[in-house]
């Protein structure tokens, strides 16, 4: 059904005048949200870093912050680079959250610097692709079948309109639906149309599992695609304090 809805919406918007057409593009047919979130440390060692996220994650968990669905505690340590990954119910819990004494007081942590935030929509294919927060199955505990590594992809469009890039999603999001790329447990289709950046959020069983997707014909047929341009990908282990906080995906 969902399918079928979302092909309506494309032959609706195609009879409708050009301003309209953008207009229902940009808005995305959930109204979740996503929102990244990286730092360094400071004269902070690593056990350090871990006990303060032990000591802050029950804040994280479920009914603690209004439209919150999850946090994914992410780290590289190759990189030195920690943070999270956030899924808000609306664009309006996570302008709250970005304002509220909590998220000031992570940003104003003497040992916590470099901080970087971007904020996304989420487009409504993801439905197809396990990835809606807050929808998809989580894990308790622990096991080969949860979700360990996240891999973030950001790009912009070149010569591509609004209209054939969501055109072009409604075409790929087939090969990220359940079971078609081994040990991809879900890809959130994300956008900021305000920013031009588009991209999206996979979470994989394993480390091993995201490689074999970035050297794979799909991952390369779509890098080499004319109109997706400047591509950045970051790669994160997921903390196990993250279930604390419904953050860790599970098949």
């Amino acid at each position: 059904m969902k399918k079928i809805a979302f092909l309506l919406v494309l032959a609706c918007m195609s009879s409708c005048k050009d301003k309209m057409k953008t207009t229902a593009i940009i808005a995305p047919a959930t109204k979740m949200q996503v929102l990244t979130v990286n730092y360094e440390l400071s004269e902070m060692s690593l056990d350090a870093h871990a006990q303060l996220g032990l000591d802050v994650v029950g804040n994280f968990a479920p009914g603690k912050i209004k439209g919150l669905l999850g946090k994914t505690f992410i780290g590289n340590l190759e990189n030195g680079v920690f943070g999270g990954v956030y899924y808000f119910t609306d664009k309006e819990s996570l302008a709250a959250y970005s304002t509220s004494e909590l998220w000031e007081g992570i940003v104003a942590h003497p040992n916590l610097v470099n901080f970087k935030k971007e904020s996304y929509a989420v487009a409504g294919i993801s439905a197809m692709s396990n990835g809606l927060a807050g929808e998809r199955k989580t894990a308790t505990e622990v096991g080969i079948e949860s979700a360990k590594e996240v891999l973030i992809v950001n790009y912009e469009l070149s010569e591509m309109s609004l209209e054939a890039h969501a055109q072009l999603g409604s075409d790929v999001v087939g090969n990220f639906a359940p079971g078609k790329v081994k040990g991809l447990i879900g890809k959130t289709f994300i956008g900021n149309p305000e920013k031009g950046v588009f991209g999206g959020v996979y979470y994989f069983t394993n480390a091993a599992q995201a490689d074999r997707y970035l050297a794979s014909d799909l991952w390369k047929g779509i890098e080499a695609h004319p109109n997706l341009v400047n591509f950045k990908t970051a790669r994160f282990g997921i903390a196990p304090i993250s279930m604390i906080a419904n953050g860790v995906p599970s098949l």
